[in-house]
């Protein structure tokens, strides 16, 4: 393949041709660049492209992409588009021979519940004997091996590589969980959906889509590329899905639907339901895990298997990592962690709690979270009578101060109770000090995260489930 045969299929303003070099990769990470590979110079919100076109060059790039114009290098080829994204996934693909052609593809977005709902769709299939590579919050899963990758949806030419490794590897299927960020910057462009699953919608990510609208419009480009679409019309903007999309099956717990799951019940720790007639058993306690569950159950039905068969297959999936993780301990404390960063999921796993529990919960937000999703998480944790230890998230660009003062904002309108700890291994070990024989103490929002930023976009490396045994090895040992 060489810049002819990239030229006949992407969109481009001008070109001008200096090799006729075999094109092999594509990336936009200069550092990334190998032999034959196209560099693609993006102007992101952190970082312009064109600024390491030199670096890409040194490091055996042949072919540069830009969206203006730049001085010229002997021997290097240079495209020039109007959209640097588009022309990413367009070379990717075209790279890449289209490799979600040659699987089933089912991706999953909404603000809550992607990560699990995708991990029980590739749990069933595996345990259906149809190998699943699963894209998402806590990296890639390809035959069960792990691969690190940094974003909930990686870049486009990311993922290819993965699905063509998967094809190479001779996986059946793929599930990824599509953000709204992936979506409207067209990481997945040109992926062949077969089937899209939308769980629900609520307040998160203003900063970047500034109203709720811009932020269901950028969901919605899921649906609009994919063959079968799937949508839980207990939401309000699940409603609004099928309304856009008449072909959308649906799913839900209340109202009606294609796929309802009735006779809902909690028996001996684990959820009991049915769906047209077959019963299934989920082994997890909270409401909002059933409306997870049936989003795959229906997305793998779809896909051509029974549901007696997907119920079987259901039984022995145990949970996520850091979704309602329980951290095993001595005390007698219920000590939780979860990814939690959404003032809905604060709320889903609060009301998830036996109500004669006490529950303290342990938690910041993003410095990169608006005002008024700070102070709602506040507010909710305050109206079901969580005690709120307030830390440190990740701050980033703001500072953890102005962040606490908006959180507890939301408390004292609720005349919550509260105290505010900055370090975050501080703040768990409080919060465990205070807990009783029973107590639920909820750590929120890091998840399976390894790392927090305390300035700016800076990783430094943290892990939850290391900090809070190593709080209960200090206390056990005092």
């Amino acid at each position: 393949m060489n810049l002819t045969d990239i030229l006949d299929k992407i969109d481009y303003i001008d070109y001008t041709k200096n090799n006729d070099d075999e094109i092999t990769n594509v990336t936009n990470d200069s550092r990334k660049i190998e032999k034959g590979g196209v560099f693609v110079a993006i102007s992101g919100m952190e970082f312009d492209g064109h600024r390491f076109i030199d670096k890409a060059i040194a490091n055996g790039t042949n072919t540069i992409v830009v969206t203006e114009d730049v001085s010229q290098n002997e021997g290097i080829n240079y495209i020039k588009v109007k959209d640097a994204r588009i022309a990413l996934a367009q070379i990717s693909n075209v790279v890449c021979d289209f490799p979600s052609k040659k699987l089933r593809v089912i991706g999953v977005t909404g603000t809550n519940g992607k990560t699990t709902t995708a991990s029980m769709i590739s749990h069933i299939l595996e345990h259906l004997n149809s190998p699943c590579t699963n894209i998402g919050t806590n990296g890639t899963f390809i035959a069960k091996e792990k691969y690190e990758t940094p974003n909930t949806t990686p870049e486009i030419c990311e993922i290819n590589k993965i699905l063509k490794l998967s094809v190479e590897k001779k996986i059946d299927n793929a599930v990824v969980e599509c953000s709204s960020h992936g979506l409207y910057l067209h990481r997945l462009d040109g992926i062949d959906f077969d089937v899209a699953v939308f769980n629900n919608l609520s307040m998160e990510h203003m900063d970047f889509h500034k109203n709720m609208e811009n932020y269901f419009d950028a969901k919605m480009i899921l649906f609009e590329n994919a063959k079968k679409k799937i949508a839980n019309v207990d939401d309000e903007y699940g409603r609004k899905a099928k309304a856009r999309f008449e072909d959308a099956y649906t799913f839900s717990l209340e109202n009606e639907s294609d796929f309802k799951a009735e006779n809902v019940e909690l028996i001996d720790g684990k959820m009991h339901f049915e769906i047209k007639n077959v019963k299934f058993v989920l082994n997890r306690f909270a409401l909002f895990d059933v409306y997870n569950a049936v989003a795959a159950i229906v997305a793998v039905n779809l896909l051509g298997y029974e549901l007696k068969d997907i119920a079987k297959s259901l039984e022995s999936f145990t949970g996520v990592e850091a979704r309602f993780e329980f951290v095993k301990n001595d005390m007698g404390i219920n000590i939780v962690i979860d990814f939690a960063h959404t003032p809905k999921a604060f709320e889903n796993i609060y009301k998830s709690v036996p109500n004669d529990k006490r529950k303290i919960a342990v938690y910041g937000m993003s410095g990169d979270r608006t005002r008024e999703i700070r102070h709602e998480v506040g507010k909710i944790s305050a109206e079901n009578n969580v005690f709120s230890v307030v830390t440190t998230d990740d701050p980033k660009f703001d500072t953890y101060e102005n962040i606490a003062d908006d959180i507890v904002s939301g408390i004292e309108e609720e005349n919550g109770e509260y105290v505010r700890i900055k370090d975050r291994k501080s703040a768990i070990k409080h919060a465990i000090e205070m807990a009783n024989d029973g107590d639920f103490v909820l750590l929120l929002g890091k998840g399976q995260e390894n790392f927090i930023k305390l300035k700016g976009n800076e990783k430094t490396p943290y892990s939850e489930k290391e900090t809070v045994n190593e709080v209960l090895d200090e206390l056990k040992n005092k």
